[in-house]
């Protein structure tokens, strides 16, 4: 009997298997969602989305974010690499998580881990999620996309790679908490968010970006 217990503390106690979200040949597991109304501040010759020698390559337009089918996504840590690999007017894109529903707009209802170089690693609540005790800067309206969003800053100053570099992100996500580092720094830490399941994303939003190496565990 106590080998039995032993053996079952072990079962228990052990890590989850890290998962691998993207296969580094094509788009099998992501969906694409696409807001063909806006397009940002310039056009591009390519698809919004691809791959391109092994890393997830978006163009940043339109507006919009690839995500996973898988929709149960909860306690995790999500680790992967990106860097921007055109020079764009307002390079922007951004990591979602705890996804919890489409909104019809190219921002779902959602937690987002801003990549935008000015605030790399700002968490922001979107599409009508909250963070406790932290205002939105206007009510949450389901008409404007815009509408509603609360941020937490990083205090210290960004650990982001010169442009061109690949550079580590992990988000761990835990009860009410969301924790980013990059590059091994930390560079956030938010309470108070839902504790909800949902799917991972990655967004357009006017950055020429790249993807890779995406685990969750």
């Amino acid at each position: 009997m106590k080998t039995v217990v032993l053996a079952l503390s072990a079962l228990v106690g052990a890590a989850c298997p890290a998962a691998e979200l993207f296969n580094g040949k094509d788009l099998s597991g992501w969906t694409v969602v696409a807001d063909q109304d806006v397009k940002g501040d310039y056009a591009a010759p390519e698809p919004t989305w691809a791959v391109v020698d092994g890393a997830i390559r978006t163009t940043g337009t339109p507006f919009g974010y690839l995500r996973t089918k898988r929709t149960d996504f909860a306690d995790f840590t999500l680790r992967l690499e990106y860097r921007w690999w055109r020079q764009t007017p307002r390079p922007n894109s951004g990591v979602f998580v705890r996804f919890a529903s489409d909104t019809g707009t190219f921002i779902p209802r959602c937690y987002e881990n801003q990549l935008e170089p000015k605030s790399v690693c700002s968490v922001f609540a979107l599409g009508g999620s909250v963070i406790r005790g932290v205002a939105p800067r206007n009510p949450y309206d389901p008409a404007n996309a815009l509408s509603g969003i609360a941020a937490v800053r990083p205090s210290v100053p960004s650990a982001e790679r010169p442009f061109g570099e690949w550079n580590q992100l992990e988000i761990v996500a835990k009860g009410d908490e969301i924790v980013s580092r990059l590059n091994g720094v930390e560079m956030n830490r938010v309470k108070g968010i839902e504790t909800l399941k949902g799917a991972i994303a990655l967004q357009a939003e006017g950055g020429a970006a790249e993807f890779r190496r995406i685990v969750v565990e």
